[in-house]
């Protein structure tokens, strides 16, 4: 094989195995109330949605022991939102740059 075209083989070999290997933020063996509080220090955007449909895209700000705070919400960026902890039901996160 040509080593230009070997160079180049190694080079996507080595980018997909690290979009392979990107690990999820969010964790199914522990609490929402404990996801909610590692994304809080990511300061990734998240949506959460609700259990009566409703969602929302912001940040994870202070996360207390029942309710959370989500702030610059999409669209909103000068609110905060105030969240009780039980009233979600999904956390959406980008986990990998495409």
């Amino acid at each position: 094989m040509h080593p230009a075209k070997r160079a180049v083989l190694v080079v996507v070999c080595v980018l997909s195995a690290s979009t392979a290997l990107a690990q999820s933020p969010l964790n199914a063996t522990i609490s929402m109330h404990d996801n909610l509080t590692a994304l809080s220090t990511s300061k990734k955007a998240v949506t959460v949605v609700l259990k009566n449909g409703d969602s929302y895209r912001a940040k994870i700000g202070t996360v207390g022991d029942h309710q959370v705070v989500l702030t610059e919400p999409y669209q909103k960026e000068v609110f905060d939102v105030l969240i009780p902890i039980d009233e979600i039901t999904a956390l959406e996160v980008r986990a990998r740059e495409p």
